[in-house]
C-alpha cells in the first residue's frame, strides 16, 4: 500500500508524519517549508505587549524542543522519496502530475496550507489533514489558542478529517482533547494535543487498512474560521497578565465554564 504525506518542516509536524511511514509499503513525502518557529517581535507594540510576545514564542519553543527534540529530515525519510517546497510551489500543476502518477492509496496532511487543485483532485480518495483545533468551533489559525482566550481549554484539541477547498471544513473521522492537569500551561496543553494526535493517527491507519474507509461526520454547522489578522499580541493580556499562564489551574478549579465539546470518533481510540 503506498502513502503521500504532506508535511510542515517545523518538528511538531515531523514528530507526527514520521510515525505514519512504518505502515505503508512506499511513501511519497512533500516537506512545505514553513515560517521561523521563533516570529519577529512587532516594532508598533507596547513594553506590555512586547514581554507577552516574547514570552509566548519562546515558552512555545522550549516546550516543543523538551517535547518533540531536534528531528533531522533527512534522517527521518531517509528510504523515501522528499519533495521540498515552498508555499508558492504547494498548488502547481508539477506537483501535482507527480502525485498523479505516483498514484497512492492513502494521503496524510498536517502542517501545509491549504491544497488546492490541480493537486487537490490529483490525491486519493482518503486525504485526511490533522487540524489542531476543534472544527467547527476552532477552524483556521492559532487554533489551540483562542480557547485559552474565550477560557475554555477544554475545547483545546485536534480534528482528523477529509480535505476539501474550504478550511477545516471536510468531513470528520476524528476528534480528541487531552488530558487537563494541575499545572499546565498553554504550550503545555498544545503538546499534549500533538502528542495524542501522534498516537491516534497510528490507530486510525490501523483502521483503515483494515475496513478500508471511514466513518465520516458531516460538519453541520459552518462554525468560525480564525485567520493569522485575527492575532494581536494584545490578546495574550489575558493568558499571562490575568491569569498567569493558569487557565488550566482555573478550569480544574471550576472557576470557569464546564461546558464540554461533543467529539466525533470513528473508531473506539482506548
Amino acid at each position: 500500500m503506498k502513502a503521500i504525506i504532506f508535511s510542515g518542516s517545523h518538528n511538531r509536524h515531523l514528530y507526527v508524519n514520521s510515525s505514519v511511514l512504518k505502515y505503508f509499503d512506499e511513501t511519497l513525502v512533500v516537506i512545505m517549508e514553513r515560517e521561523n518557529v521563533l516570529p519577529s517581535t512587532p516594532s508598533n507594540l507596547s513594553e506590555r505587549d512586547k514581554k507577552n510576545f516574547e514570552t509566548h514564542f519562546n515558552n512555545r519553543k522550549i516546550v516543543e524542543e523538551k517535547i518533540y527534540g531536534e528531528i533531522n529530515i533527512e534522517k527521518i525519510f531517509d528510504k523515501n522519496e522528499i519533495i521540498k517546497i515552498d508555499a508558492k510551489k504547494l498548488n502547481t500543476i508539477e506537483l501535482a502530475k507527480r502525485i498523479k502518477d505516483f498514484s497512492a492509496d492513502f494521503c496524510f496532511i498536517f502542517g501545509c496550507n491549504l491544497i488546492l487543485n490541480p493537486v487537490l483532485s490529483s490525491l486519493p480518495k482518503n486525504k485526511i489533514n490533522l487540524h489542531l483545533g476543534l472544527s467547527p468551533w476552532y477552524k483556521g489559525s492559532a487554533t489551540l489558542f483562542w480557547p485559552f482566550y474565550f477560557l475554555q481549554p477544554q475545547f483545546a484539541g485536534v480534528t482528523f478529517h477529509q480535505i476539501t477547498e474550504k478550511p477545516d471544513a471536510g468531513n470528520i473521522i476524528h476528534q480528541s482533547t487531552p488530558k487537563l492537569e494541575m499545572g499546565d500551561t498553554i504550550h503545555d496543553v498544545g503538546a499534549k494535543c500533538v502528542i495524542d494526535a501522534k498516537n491516534d493517527i497510528s490507530k486510525l491507519i490501523k483502521h483503515f487498512k483494515k475496513e478500508g474507509k471511514f466513518s465520516e461526520s458531516i460538519q453541520k454547522t459552518q462554525g468560525r474560521v480564525w485567520r493569522e489578522k485575527d492575532f494581536h499580541a494584545s490578546h495574550l493580556r489575558v493568558i499571562y497578565d490575568q491569569f498567569k499562564d493558569k487557565i488550566v489551574d482555573s478550569y480544574l478549579n471550576k472557576e470557569l465554564d464546564k461546558k464540554l465539546p461533543k467529539l466525533f470518533s470513528c473508531i473506539d481510540i482506548n
